[in-house]
């Protein structure tokens, strides 16, 4: 039995619109051998996708939580020394990197262009960054308070995010319309509940959960399905370059 098999976790559809999205801005990459990092890995999704295609993987993620849920999925991989697990960005400072991966962090922390050029000093010359945000401030919701975002991103946020740095950009898309229209106004109601119910959860403690909590519902495992997210898929791809959904994904390369 595969480690994924060994845990119930469901991605949601934002997540599968998301690791379409990245799929489609690395298709020309091949990453067997590469050295590639994801900072905040969550569930461990990613770690698998890059170890599957050959890439010496390891991950950050300061939450217990995240830790517990990909050892869960990834045990054997983790024991047989494929994938390195690390708490901090402190443990992997002086590492070099091929590709680093940071989906749905930055939004969390107030200080991003000075997180954004440490990431970028994780990597090798040549290397490329990828991360993705929230899109668009006035699509700020219940469920931006309940995972602890600082912000959401604007399309001009990013020339600020490499003023002065020596990468090109890659990408910068927006993903997941048309199907994020629906998704948004569902999150948000959920979100509401959760909020007005909740009593605890300062910002550290919505950020470490906002990568691993995931409904398990039967209707969510439905909307998560290969078979019904295809069309969804093969959608956002034609409104990559517009900027009407709700996240955008960001890739750069360092020259030097």
């Amino acid at each position: 039995m595969s480690d994924k098999n060994k845990v119930s976790w469901s991605p949601m559809p934002r997540f599968l619109l998301r690791k379409d999205a990245v799929i489609q801005s690395l298709k020309e990459r091949d990453l067997k051998g590469k050295r590639v990092l994801e900072i905040g890995f969550g569930s461990g999704e990613m770690l698998a996708w890059a170890l599957d295609r050959g890439a010496v993987v390891s991950g950050v993620d300061f939450s217990f939580e995240a830790h517990e849920l990909t050892y869960a999925r990834m045990g054997e991989r983790i024991k047989e020394n494929k994938v390195k697990l690390y708490g901090s960005l402190a443990e992997v400072q002086s590492n070099k990197y091929d590709y680093v991966f940071a989906f749905e962090v930055l939004e969390h922390i107030e200080s991003d262009i000075e997180m954004f050029g440490a990431w970028l000093e994780l990597l090798n010359p040549g290397g490329e960054l990828l991360i993705s945000v929230p899109a668009h401030m006035r699509k700020w919701g219940d469920n931006d308070v309940w995972a602890g975002h600082v912000k959401r991103y604007e399309k001009s946020d990013f020339s600020s995010l490499v003023y002065g740095r020596d990468v090109d950009v890659v990408h910068l898309w927006n993903y997941g319309f048309p199907m994020t229209l629906g998704l948004d106004y569902l999150l948000n109601r959920n979100a509401k509940k959760r909020n007005d119910c909740e009593v605890l959860s300062g910002q550290e403690q919505k950020t470490k959960r906002s990568g691993v909590v995931r409904s398990s519902s039967f209707f969510a495992k439905v909307l998560s399905g290969r078979c019904f997210m295809l069309p969804f898929f093969l959608l956002q791809r034609l409104f990559f370059n517009l900027d009407l959904g709700s996240g955008y994904l960001f890739h750069v390369k360092k020259n030097k």
